[in-house]
């Protein structure tokens, strides 16, 4: 019996190309970019001198964007390597994580010559550090990602895409507990619990922030019920949601208790969620479209304060407040991933889905060049196809089922 050429009992030649290769190649693309980007005039006269010397003082939201960036990048490269070898070597982690360092120490040298960036060494020890550990977390996380593909939660599908749907709830708590850091001190909770229920009675409820919250809270728990044999359990998985929500929201320090809106959408989408299943898969799917559209559309359109401005063909998520920039990009990757899952179980096609959000975003941000205070750029397409195409490969080859 003859053999396929360019396949073998491992899995695919390791020469071979991969669409996940994409998503590594576009995270280290937008870590350059982000490293390089507004560098003003070059002077390398002094860059020996300036050459990881700076930036004597940490600043943690630096710290954290850092080790963000490079996490997804070791995590991407660890995946991009497992599609290839399913069990790669410390050779393999060396040569990940060596890149990373390489990666980092290049820009650290490009920003020595650019008098508006600071070249840190804390800068090029948290890079290292971030690109390990998502290497590593890749390895640690392999096994549960099998034992899922194996599950008997329905099948093969179901098991897929109840992953994507679970990544999607934590990308859109991600962007709901910035900064991430909740206190422990019990004075800090009474004072945030005091001041929510101080804002329910005296706070005048947005209709743009109660329109976007509504569809985020519908949105999620119907996306948790499309892979569930029993769609009325989906309850369970979003009360806990909810409650991670709600609870790191209290316990975080200099930073508003929770939104009216948040708290007054949640019974709502609660009473909604023990109906609407029993309208069927693809009607849940179709309405998570919705809930989730009517959510992302409420809150780029709400108008702001200031100016109309023009769009900038710029990624500007990657400049400014790291913090502000892991929110929204963890709230855009969210859309998109709720977006492919309910379209992969509306029709069977995860990949012809990609292009929705990312054509919906770009919409709604060319709409806000018309909006006053609002800057259009393009961050939120951009991370709706990388995100989106995902959450594809992820659910690819499995065939969606129907009831």
């Amino acid at each position: 019996m003859s053999r396929r050429r360019g396949r073998s009992a491992r899995g695919p030649v390791a020469g071979r190309w991969h669409w996940f290769d994409g998503i590594v190649l576009v995270l280290a693309a937008g870590i350059a970019y982000a490293s390089l980007a507004h560098r003003g005039s070059m002077d390398c006269s002094l860059a020996l001198q300036r050459f990881l010397r700076e930036g004597a003082v940490l600043s943690g939201s630096d710290a954290l964007g850092n080790l963000f960036a490079y996490l997804l990048l070791g995590a991407a490269l660890g995946v991009a390597w497992r599609l290839r070898r399913p069990d790669p070597g410390w050779t393999a982690a060396l040569l990940a994580i060596g890149f990373c360092a390489l990666l980092s120490a290049s820009m650290e040298a490009a920003q020595a010559c650019m008098p508006t960036r600071v070249s840190a060494w804390w800068d090029l020890a948290f890079n290292t550090v971030g690109g390990a550990l998502g290497w590593f977390g890749v390895r640690l996380l392999r096994p549960v990602w099998a034992a899922i593909d194996r599950s008997g939660v329905g099948h093969h599908t179901q098991s897929r895409l109840l992953a994507v749907a679970l990544l999607a709830a934590v990308a859109w708590l991600t962007a709901e507990t910035a900064p991430w850091v909740p206190s422990s001190d019990v004075a800090v909770l009474a004072q945030n619990v005091r001041a929510a229920l101080r804002s329910l009675g005296t706070s005048h409820l947005d209709p743009w922030r109660l329109a976007a919250r509504l569809g985020q809270w519908l949105a999620l728990g119907l996306l948790l019920s499309l892979p569930l044999r029993r769609p009325l359990l989906a309850v369970l998985p979003f009360g806990a949601l909810a409650a991670a929500a709600l609870g790191l929201r209290l316990a975080l320090q200099g930073t508003p208790p929770p939104s009216p809106e948040l708290v007054v959408a949640l019974p709502v989408a609660a009473l909604a969620l023990l109906a609407l299943p029993r309208l069927g898969t693809r009607t849940c799917a179709a309405l998570a479209i919705g809930a989730a559209s009517f959510a992302m559309a409420a809150y780029e359109l709400a108008p702001g304060y200031g100016m109309t401005q023009p769009f900038r063909w710029r990624v500007l998520l990657l400049q400014g407040d790291p913090i502000a920039g892991i929110q929204l990009a963890a709230y855009f990757g969210w859309y998109a991933m709720t977006m492919v899952a309910a379209g992969h179980v509306l029709t069977g096609r995860a990949l012809a889905w990609v292009p929705v959000p990312v054509a919906l975003l770009a919409a709604a941000e060319w709409a806000q060049t018309t909006l006053p205070g609002r800057t259009a750029d393009l961050s939120p397409p951009l991370i709706a196809l990388a995100v989106g195409a995902l959450a594809a490969g992820m659910l690819a080859g499995a065939r969606a089922r129907r009831r």
